[in-house]
Order: structure tokens, then sequence, then C-alpha cells
């Protein structure tokens, strides 16, 4: 097990992983070009970082993050927009995916009262779920998080997601406040407060 910040030749492998383990999520419905896009903005922004365990070789599981999502998604427009939405063009025109990609982009606005920084994701490939890799990686990702002087960051959490609920929550992680952002779906906000 080797836990370490990605680089990028890891984002074929994490766009890879994110879009088997996290099918039902909405950015894995935009195909593994548009992650890759999102994870090369991820891993060479200053404002945010992705944590991976590496295998013999194999990415087996990652956890992204953002120290100000409000600016990484500015930085994610400027710098890297053309190219992802060239990867959209088949979905472009779906009025449901633009809809849910505004609604992506404006929802830190709607919690002015929670961390600027937040977890985007984690996933494990399912054969080495269960081996403390997610655990491994938190604290890795926690220390990431202090080493940029961040005392506190969330999560957001579908609320029918209810291992990765236990997972937060058995983490330390504290119940915030719930929260939509595509319509009337439920997720949980957690916030975690770094010692």
């Amino acid at each position: 097990m080797i836990i370490r910040l990605a680089e990028k030749d890891d984002i074929e492998q994490i766009a890879d992983i994110h879009q088997k383990e996290i099918n039902k999520g909405f950015l894995s419905g935009l195909g593994s070009g548009f992650l890759e896009k999102v994870y090369l903005a991820i891993i060479k922004s200053k404002i945010s970082f992705c944590v991976v365990d590496e295998e013999n070789g194999k990415i087996t599981g990652f956890i992204a993050g953002a120290v100000n999502l409000d600016k990484f998604f500015r930085y994610f427009l400027k710098n890297h927009f053309f190219t992802a939405f060239f990867s959209l063009s088949p979905q472009i025109f779906n009025l449901e995916k633009i809809k849910k990609i505004i609604e992506v982009l404006f929802y830190p606005k709607k919690g002015n009262s929670l961390p600027e920084a937040e977890l985007l994701t984690i996933a494990v490939i399912n054969e080495f779920q269960g081996q403390g890799i997610a655990v491994q990686m938190l604290a890795r990702f926690i220390y990431e998080m202090k080493n940029r002087k961040i005392g506190s960051f969330k999560v957001i959490v579908g609320e029918s997601l209810t291992p990765a609920i236990k997972f937060y929550e058995k983490s330390g992680f504290r119940f915030v406040k719930n929260i939509n952002i595509h319509g009337n779906y439920i997720s949980r906000v957690y916030a975690y407060y770094i010692k």
C-alpha cells in the first residue's frame, strides 16, 4: 500500500475508478473524457489535490478535494472549460444534463456558512474494499488539508448512500444539515474539524 499525491499519469486510472465505482453519480454520466479533464484540473490546480492508493503499480482508490470549491470551479472554467466542453459534445444538447452542470457549479453559493474546503470524491475499487484503504487515504487527505492551513472541510453525500454515511460518521465527520443540489434529491452535509 502506497498512499501518495496523484500525478498526471494517474488520471486515466482515477477516471476509470470513478466511472465504475460511482456509476450512479452525475459526473460518471458525463463520460470518462470529461472525468479525465476534471481530475487533470484537480491535480494541476494549487487549490485542489488528489490522494491515491497504489498497489503494485495500479491505482486502487483515490480521494479528491479542494481547499476552496468556488475558486476551484473558477479555475476549472478558466483553464479547462473548452477541452472539457468538447469531451461533452454528444451530451451538451441534453437540457437535463446542462441544468445539473449549472446546479453543481452554483451550489457552493447555497451554503455560505459551510467550510470553503471540500472532500469532493472518494472511491476504492470493489475488490480492494474492506482493507482499510479508504481510512488510510482519508488520513493522508486530512494531513494535506492541515498542511494547507485548512481547519475544516465539508463533504456532501446523498441521503440514500448508507455505507458512505456510516464511513463518514465513523471517521469523525459531524452532520451539519441537509441540502438539495439537484431538484428534490436530498443530500447530507458533513463537516470535519481538523485538530
